[in-house]
C-alpha cells in the first residue's frame, strides 16, 4: 500500500500484484512435481496479470515465497480446523483460493477483506467453480490501514469471544511499520484465546541482498512499494503476545519444519530471504 498523492494508483497496483500471485500458483500446479495445488488459480491467470507475473519474474522476482507459504498456510489452517475452531478471517484475501480449492467443514465462516473492488473481481472470475465452496464464505471490502473493518467484520458475524484463524499472506511487504503494529495490534484484540496467526513477511536481509535491487526498484516505480524487512518475524509476534513460530524459506527447505514438506531447493533461492510464520495466542 502506499501514501500520499499516488494513493489511488498505489490502491491499483497493490490489488494487481493479488492476481500477479494467482499466475504464479497456477504455474506451480501445472508442474509435474508441484509443491502447492491450486487448480482454481488459472481463472485469474487474466491476460493482464500474466503480463505483469512476466514483467515481475523478468525483473528478478521469486516465486518461492509466494508457493511455500500457501502450502505452510494449507496445513496449518487445516490443522486448526480439525482442533475445532470455524471462523477464518483472511486480510488482504485478494486472488486467494483457500474457500474454493479446500474442504472447509460447511459450519466454517471464512471472511475475506479486502481494498473495495478486489473481490467483487475475483469472484466474477471464479464464477464457474462458485460450486466448489463449501463452507459459509463473507466478503467485506475495507482498507485495513483503517478503523472501520474491525467493527464492519463484527457486525458480519464474527465471534470474537470464539478462537478464530487470522490468514496475512503477501500483505505485509507493503506495510509501514506502524500500519503493521496497528494491525497486530487489532487481530490481538479481536483474537480469543486459542487464535491462530498465519503469516509472511521478507527477512530484512532481502533489502540488503543486492540481487534483490532490480526488483525493488521495479515494485518501487509500479508504485507497490516493499517496505517492511523483519529481522526476527518470531520474535517479535513472541513479544506481542502470541506464541510463535517462525522459519525462513532457506530453514524449511533444510526440513526446520517438523509439520511441513521440505519445499525443494527451487523455491528457496539463497536471495529469497523470507518469513513464514505461524503464531496461537495463549
Amino acid at each position: 500500500m502506499t501514501d500520499g498523492t499516488r494513493r489511488d494508483d498505489g490502491h491499483t497496483a497493490v490489488k494487481e500484484t493479488s492476481f500477479i500471485t494467482a499466475v504464479i500458483r497456477a504455474m506451480e500446479n501445472d508442474r509435474p512435481d508441484a509443491y502447492l495445488a491450486d487448480p482454481h488459480a488459472a481463472l485469474l491467470s487474466t491476460p493482464r496479470s500474466r503480463a505483469l507475473a512476466q514483467e515481475a519474474l523478468a525483473a528478478g522476482g521469486t516465486v518461492g515465497s509466494v508457493i511455500v507459504r500457501g502450502r505452510f498456510g494449507d496445513i496449518a489452517l487445516g490443522e486448526a480446523m480439525a482442533e475445532g475452531i470455524t471462523q477464518v478471517v483472511c486480510l488482504a484475501a485478494g486472488g486467494d483460493t483457500r474457500a474454493w480449492r479446500l474442504p472447509l467443514p460447511a459450519d466454517t465462516r471464512f471472511f475475506e477483506i479486502d481494498l473495495p473492488g478486489q473481490l467483487e473481481a475475483k469472484d466474477a472470475l471464479l464464477a464457474p467453480v462458485e460450486d466448489r465452496i463449501t463452507c459459509r464464505r463473507v466478503t467485506l471490502g475495507d482498507d485495513l490501514r483503517g478503523s472501520t473493518w474491525p467493527r464492519r467484520l463484527g457486525d458480519a458475524g464474527y465471534d470474537r469471544a470464539r478462537p478464530a484463524v487470522w490468514i496475512v499472506e503477501g500483505l505485509l511487504p507493503y506495510l509501514e511499520f506502524e500500519h503493521f503494529a496497528r494491525l497486530l495490534t487489532r487481530i490481538e484484540e479481536m483474537s480469543s484465546p486459542g487464535s491462530v496467526l498465519l503469516a509472511d513477511a521478507p527477512h530484512a536481509a532481502y533489502f540488503r541482498d543486492p540481487a534483490n535491487a532490480p526488483f525493488l526498484a521495479f515494485m518501487q516505480a509500479r508504485g507497490s512499494a516493499f517496505r517492511l524487512g523483519l529481522e526476527d518475524f518470531g520474535g517479535l509476534l513472541n513479544r506481542c503476545g502470541w506464541q510463535a513460530e517462525a522459519y525462513t524459506l532457506r530453514q524449511l527447505a533444510a526440513g526446520g519444519c517438523p509439520w511441513v514438506p521440505a519445499p525443494p531447493e527451487r523455491l528457496c533461492p539463497p536471495r529469497d530471504h523470507h518469513w513464514v510464520a505461524r503464531a496461537r495466542l495463549a
